[in-house]
């Protein structure tokens, strides 16, 4: 593959304007903060949500099962781990509190010959415990591990340029279709072919899927259509050459402006779970190069 870039700055371009507010700012950090929620003891009663640890012995028939029962058993409410009806009789509950009910057992295979059957209970409430979003101070701030962001300032300017960003992006699609068409027609990018094919029938394999999703297959869409199979190759075709012909220029503008990502863009990348999440990092990086050399704000 090699390319050869025209002009891609200097379009000049319009773009719409785009306003942060301090409560977008602070709805994203705390979007942050609440990733690092900590458990703290809790002095009041039991709620939904809580967490608690309990030991609980099950009996039947005044029999003890110990398939039933369990000692010190941490879990959250509300969640589905306890059923509904032994939940509900922890509710309102503290620390040290010891509770007795019974209960018929559910339907369940879990529950092996238990299943209908009704069952007693004495349960012993050893701890309860909520999560809580911790003070932001720049001790916490640093545990975000973002590059470059130390204290409460310094992550509210952040804060506030990925919104922006996020903003610019999705009110400027058109402009960006606008200045990649324009940077397309001024380079010169050569493709191998079999790059070109490899893509086009992932493309297609693609699509059928997505058919197969909808109960359809090619046969049926391209009966209702009215397109050939030739035809749809052919659009296939189309869609790779253009997607590599734009990632093509992307890396290059990349190599050429020093546009890369940071450490913690690269951890960040290695830990999704988002099939190629480096190229479209590094794709979104650009488009936002882009739109700053090539737009002015519109009033």
């Amino acid at each position: 593959m090699n390319v050869e870039l025209g002009q891609y700055k200097g379009f000049g371009f319009r773009r719409p304007n785009v306003n942060v507010a301090d409560e977008e700012i602070n709805n994203y950090i705390n979007k942050i903060r609440e990733k690092y929620k900590v458990k703290v003891e809790k002095e009041g009663s039991i709620e939904k949500h809580d967490y608690v640890t309990i030991s609980y012995d099950g009996y039947h028939n005044g029999l003890h099962r110990s398939d039933i029962s369990a000692k010190n058993y941490h879990s959250k409410l509300g969640e589905g781990y306890f059923l509904d009806d032994f939940e509900k009789h922890l509710l309102g509950l503290k620390k040290g509190d010891t509770v007795e009910f019974h209960m018929v057992l559910p339907n369940n295979k879990q529950y092996n010959f238990l299943r209908n059957e009704t069952v007693n209970f004495k349960v012993e409430i050893i701890s309860v415990m909520n999560k809580i979003i911790p003070e932001l101070t720049d001790h916490m701030i640093k545990r975000f591990k973002i590059e470059g962001i130390n204290n409460i300032d310094q992550l509210k300017e952040y804060a506030k340029d990925q919104i922006n960003y996020e903003k610019i992006m999705f009110e400027s699609t058109k402009v960006v279709n606008e200045i990649m068409n324009k940077i397309i027609e001024g380079s010169k990018v050569q493709l191998e072919d079999e790059e070109i094919e490899s893509l086009k029938f992932e493309i297609l394999e693609d699509f059928k899927k997505e058919l197969e999703k909808k109960n359809a297959n090619l046969e049926i869409y391209l009966s209702y259509t009215k397109k050939t199979e030739e035809e749809l190759f052919e659009q296939c075709k189309i869609e790779a050459q253009t997607y590599l012909t734009e990632k093509a220029i992307i890396e290059k503008i990349a190599q050429v402006e020093n546009i890369a990502l940071s450490d913690e863009e690269k951890e960040k990348c290695e830990n999704s779970k988002v099939n190629d999440a480096f190229n479209q990092l590094l794709y979104q990086k650009v488009i936002h190069f882009l739109l700053k050399e090539n737009t002015t704000i519109q009033e």
